[in-house]
């Protein structure tokens, strides 16, 4: 296993007080994701047991699956739900479907809310991208549900990411979620930890100094080691750990690389 050390003397020791401290932090800011669309009522109920056992805050899991993760969670535990109502690729429903989605996904008694607005509007229309991220905004706050707007910037031409994150945070969801492509083979030679800071400095730069709004982070943050870069540039970049999430679906696998490092 490789020591965090190697990251520029990067330690979670720095941060955090002791290794129970750590562990209860990726309990509570890892975003537990569980994506496939229609899931076996025995599949569902085997991964609501699973993150309740090992003490995560909460579970992302598709809209179509709310509804029995609920009466699951009742019988088992404690657990809360995010949801998401729109495809990634955000072009897929109009602004009238997205919206019925959200009323819906408040009616499961989600906390949180995840949607991904048409970046196909930045280019012709702005004013419509941020007209779709207000109209459901709007909706999650009237409902006092947490709201994080997705964004594969990775698929956007270089000029327009920045200007997808800024539209974006001037909306002020409470969460901005980007996806940052980490590489299929994670040798820890340097060449991980240049990629994926290239997208925390575009990030950043976006927001500016001045951030309103807090940072979701996905990507192939499939194991422990993985997860080191990113909690090193979110601190290298002033990050507020209190502020970011981690989305990943690999958090069991995390938190057993934890138990034996």
């Amino acid at each position: 296993m490789v020591s965090a050390t190697w990251l520029e003397g990067f330690d979670p020791s720095y941060i955090f007080k002791s290794k129970q401290d750590f562990k209860n932090w990726l309990l509570s800011h890892i975003d537990l994701t569980y994506l496939p669309a229609y899931l076996p009522d025995s599949k569902l109920k085997e991964f609501i047991k699973k993150a309740i056992d090992y003490g995560f805050s909460r579970v992302c899991i598709p809209i179509t699956a709310v509804s029995k993760a609920e009466k699951f969670i009742n019988e088992i535990g404690k657990l809360e739900l995010i949801t998401f109502i729109s495809s990634f690729h955000g072009n897929r429903n109009t602004i009238e479907e997205k919206k019925q989605a959200c009323s819906s996904a408040i009616s499961f008694k989600t906390s949180e809310i995840e949607f991904s607005p048409n970046l196909s509007l930045l280019t012709d229309n702005p004013d419509s991208f941020k007209e779709e991220i207000n109209s459901i905004l709007e909706i999650t706050k009237q409902a006092n549900k947490q709201s994080k707007v997705y964004l594969e910037i990775d698929k956007l031409p270089e000029d327009l990411i920045e200007t997808a994150i800024k539209l974006s945070q001037e909306c002020l969801p409470d969460y901005i979620s980007i996806f940052i492509r980490l590489l299929e083979e994670e040798t820890y030679d340097g060449e991980n930890l240049n990629f994926s800071k290239e997208w925390f400095e575009k990030i950043d730069k976006a927001l500016g100094k001045d951030k309103k709004t807090n940072l979701k982070v996905y990507g192939r943050i499939d194991n422990f080691n993985n997860l080191l870069p990113i909690l090193y540039l979110a601190t290298k970049y002033g990050w507020n750990l209190d502020s970011l999430r981690i989305g990943t679906e690999y958090g069991f696998d995390i938190l057993d690389g934890l138990d034996v490092s």
